[in-house]
């Protein structure tokens, strides 16, 4: 895609193009809006068609658009007079969390959702989705991102969304909630397999990539998430990402403002949890970034359920629940806020924009709040319904009765492909590849036997296609050799005799959903509690190293992970983050080098936890031991903390083996406009094909004023023959050499004049080469403003507002069975959540109420029988 910075330029060319072709054919009409994509980013829309329906629409049904109304707004649910739930089920909450109501009268569809980052997911809580979803619950189901982001490959990610595209399609599925680019200021964070990794412009490139490939036939749309600064994940609910200004522009919005302008996603959901001590989905200040700066120009959704007190507050979270400022509180997110911030859609059910709906229409509040929050309401159907258009979703309903089936044959060569690519070698010590004909036994030990896919939350996929765990695919692999999977207990005389005689041994170890992955309490995911393996792996390893000096550990996470405590023992380690279920097939297929491995790690890997981080920053801040509900985020972390202070890592980041050998010329640079030209010849010394990925660094030797001390700027996966050589161009934008230098309200970057080194190699190691140039200094903005800003596109509040008069919309259906927000100080959830935070006071109150209870019950008991004596001795006296 054309840079954005062209599209002001470039839109009146466009306009002119679509008049000119309007005579021509339906193939001509496509064409032009190809071209007008191509040009200005987002497509164009009819304007005069949704004028038109924002005319046509009722209150009720301008506010469908925007949220599922179960008739279960928070304050219901806190009395319980309701289940949020609604007929969803529980974990994953089935149709009715993803499913948006159609408006059959206008030709309107309901957008229908679903994530995530492996592939559409067709469970939800107690059982399948509804029609086309097949019964079973399955589809299919691709690497984890981080496996993913091994690659280093964005053709191959782009055509994994491209595939997962189509499957939305297939399930008629409008949005498809992936990726996250999130990035990793720490290693510990618990939803890393679904990041791209540690580095901003990494993650924007791959996240992308695979956007343009959701999107690329205008039928499905890609959601970029979770925005902003979502990294911790325990606490992510109201933890507060502080950082300054620059720290913000450079690191935590980098990716951001890559994946708008290269990909044009046409959905975002923001994050659960607080950025300088904002929620992004109640204050307008990081979603005016987003659409008038950055230019996005779709539409913004929440996360699940991330309006309501109950989570925010951490009042249904258990014990760490206890670490929210706001736990025990009330009325901290006002009704109309998620309007004021410029947010689209509530999701998954109407809560706050109900009770903003509500009052307005019932004219209960004050009159310009009750105008500004209809005025919101329009302009927000107006964006909706404008990325629907763009989408085909206005257009004749669909109805589903036919479940589908799945031909998994083309997705599971692209699954197995990933995988492959994603696996990395981190070391060989003259063991691999170790072909069949050279293997007669093979011991594996460890996990093989469970396949594990990764997280359990909102990201997990149950797979359409063929499932392949370890030993079946070193069973698959080595067909003819004895493969024994041994109980992982190595004292028995005949056990330490068979490894000691194998060729192979391999051990598979690792974590699963239990120990990392998205939190749902109490005890699925959440952040790592450390970055070593398990104890007990550890020790196996160990233990089998010394019967064996051929010995090969594959390890599964979603991050790096610290080897130090065998590294020496062991000849083979390979990381295979989570690999998809065909993941034991590609790990066979490089063992055996069938496949030659080309895999890079997307974050460095140090020798020491506390050498990823800056000194000064809170090294588990989720932890409910030393938890830090406001921990400041590091400007530099990973790789570049580690290289700016001489910090040796065990392996860098972008490391990874190969079964062949290459060599690089001296590269060369030059200046061309707003680029810099690296070019490098690369050479294959091996006896076998190989993928190798070039990458190139820039620090700048001269510059003054804050910036990061390195940066990756440019890489490319180039397959070369054996023997042969190629010519590797890769083209570095000057833009992403500039520094923030902007107050917080204007924003620019600066590109101080000086000279900067570009560092060219397979990683950054000890192999890089250098060519050292001059640039001059220059100054970039932003993108600027998208076609709708946040809150210019409908009214203007200071001009309409005035001469409001609230009328009472009583005869609309949306009042009936309504009510207005609860505006009493104490709930049922709130008088439980005071009670477990004061649970010393608490335990004494009920005691003295039970004592004061039983001392009531004892009185009443004593006068009941002093009564009936009385009765009796009257009785007796008559008698």
């Amino acid at each position: 895609r054309a840079s954005r910075f062209l599209a002001p330029l470039l839109d009146p060319v466009a306009d002119l193009i679509l008049m000119a072709m309007r005579p021509m054919t339906r193939h001509c009409a496509v064409m032009a809006v190809a071209l007008s994509m191509a040009w200005a980013g987002y497509p164009e829309s009819d304007e005069d068609q949704i004028r038109k329906l924002l005319v046509e629409m009722t209150t009720e049904e301008k506010f469908h658009q925007t949220c599922i109304d179960n008739e279960c707004p928070e304050h219901r649910a806190r009395w319980l007079k309701c289940d949020p739930a609604g007929g969803g089920g529980t974990a994953g909450g089935g149709d009715g969390w993803f499913n948006l109501k159609d408006i059959s009268r206008l030709n309107i569809r309901g957008m229908r959702m679903r994530d995530g980052p492996k592939g559409m997911t067709c469970q939800g809580g107690n059982g399948p989705f509804s029609p086309p979803c097949p019964e079973d619950g399955g589809s299919p189901s691709f690497p984890s991102q981080i496996t993913r982001a091994a690659t280093w490959n964005v053709e191959l990610e782009e055509s994994i969304g491209r595939a997962i595209g189509l499957v939305a399609s297939k399930l008629d599925v409008h949005a498809a909630l992936l990726p996250t680019i999130n990035i990793l200021p720490w290693l510990n964070w618990g939803r890393a397999q679904e990041s791209y990794g540690e580095d901003p412009f990494f993650s924007g490139k791959m996240g992308a990539a695979v956007v343009n490939g959701v999107q690329h036939d205008q039928k499905v749309m890609a959601t970029a998430k979770h925005f902003l600064a979502n990294n911790i994940e325990n606490t992510r609910w109201w933890v507060s990402a502080e950082m300054d200004e620059q720290t913000l522009h450079d690191v935590y919005l980098r990716a951001w403002a890559l994946v708008v302008a290269d990909s044009s996603p046409e959905l975002i959901m923001t994050s659960y949890n607080r950025a300088q001590g904002k929620w992004a989905f109640t204050d307008p200040k990081f979603i005016n970034i987003l659409r008038n700066d950055l230019g996005f120009d779709g539409s913004i959704m929440t996360d699940w359920f991330a309006s309501w007190e109950a989570i925010t507050g951490g009042m249904i979270l258990g014990e760490i629940g206890k670490s929210s400022p706001f736990y025990g509180s009330k009325g901290f997110i006002p009704s109309n806020s998620l309007y004021n911030a410029g947010i689209d859609m509530e999701m998954p059910m109407c809560s706050k924009n109900r009770d903003a709906i509500c009052q307005a229409q019932t004219c209960a509040g004050d009159v310009e709040e009750d105008c500004t929050t209809l005025k919101h309401l329009d302009r927000v159907t107006d964006r909706i319904l404008r990325s629907k258009q763009r989408y085909g979703l206005l257009a004749a309903m669909r109805n589903h009765t036919q479940r589908i089936t799945w031909d998994n044959s083309d997705f599971d060569r692209l699954i197995l492909e990933a995988a492959q690519e994603g696996i990395v070698l981190l070391k060989n010590e003259d063991l691999l590849p170790k072909t069949q004909a050279s293997v007669s036994r093979l011991a594996v030990l460890g996990s093989a036997e469970q396949l594990e896919l990764g997280d359990h939350g909102s990201s997990a996929v149950k797979p359409s296609g063929r499932m392949v765990n370890v030993l079946e695919g070193l069973k698959e692999k080595y067909s003819d050799a004895e493969v024994i999977m041994i109980n992982n207990d190595l004292s028995s005389p005949d056990v330490a005799a068979f490894v000691k005689s194998c060729d192979l041994v391999v051990i598979d170890v690792g974590l699963n959903f239990t120990f990392e992955g998205e939190f749902i309490p109490p005890q699925t995911g959440g952040d790592r509690m450390y970055l070593t393996l398990h104890p007990q792996e550890e020790e196996l390893i160990k233990q089998a190293s010394k019967l064996s000096s051929k010995v090969v550990v594959a390890i599964t996470s979603g991050a790096s992970i610290i080897v130090e405590n065998f590294v020496n023992e062991v000849q083979a380690i390979l990381w295979m983050g989570y690999p998809g279920p065909l993941g034991g097939l590609a790990l066979a297929n490089i063992l055996s080098g069938e496949v030659n491995p080309s895999g890079r790690m997307p974050s460095v890997t140090p020798k020491k936890a506390e050498d990823y981080l800056p000194k000064g920053i809170s090294a588990a801040p989720w932890a409910l031991e030393t938890v830090d509900v406001t921990p400041t985020y590091p400007y530099s972390h990973g790789f570049k903390h580690m290289w700016q202070n001489g910090i040796a890592p065990r392996y860098p980041f972008g490391f990874g083996l190969s079964y062949t050998s290459y060599s690089y010329s001296e590269p060369s640079t030059a200046a061309a406009g707003s680029t810099v030209e690296v070019t490098v010849q690369v050479t294959n010394q091996g006896e076998r094909a190989g993928l190798e990925t070039v990458q190139v660094y820039a620090t700048c030797k001269d510059c003054r004023k804050r910036r990061l001390p390195i940066m990756l700027v440019a890489f490319k996966k180039v397959k070369i023959e054996a023997g042969k050589t190629k010519d590797v161009q890769l083209t570095v934008q000057l833009k992403d050499l500039a520094a923030y230098q902007g107050d917080g309200s204007s924003h620019f970057f600066l590109l101080e004049g000086g000279v900067y080194e570009f560092l060219v190699g397979p990683c950054l190691g000890e192999a890089v080469l250098r060519s050292s140039m001059t640039l001059d200094e220059q100054t970039f903005r932003y993108p600027g403003k998208a076609r709708r800003e946040n809150f210019a596109p409908v009214f203007e509040a200071q001009k309409e507002c005035p001469s409001f008069k609230c009328v009472p919309e009583a005869e609309h259906l949306l009042l009936k069975g309504w009510q207005l927000p609860d505006k009493s100080p104490l709930d049922l959830l709130l008088a439980v959540s005071i009670a477990r935070k004061h649970a010393a006071i608490s335990v004494t109150c009920l005691a003295v109420v039970a004592f004061g209870l039983l001392l009531g019950l004892g009185c009443c008991c004593r006068r009941c029988c002093r009564c009936c004596r009385k009765s009796e001795v009257s009785e007796k006296k008559k008698q």
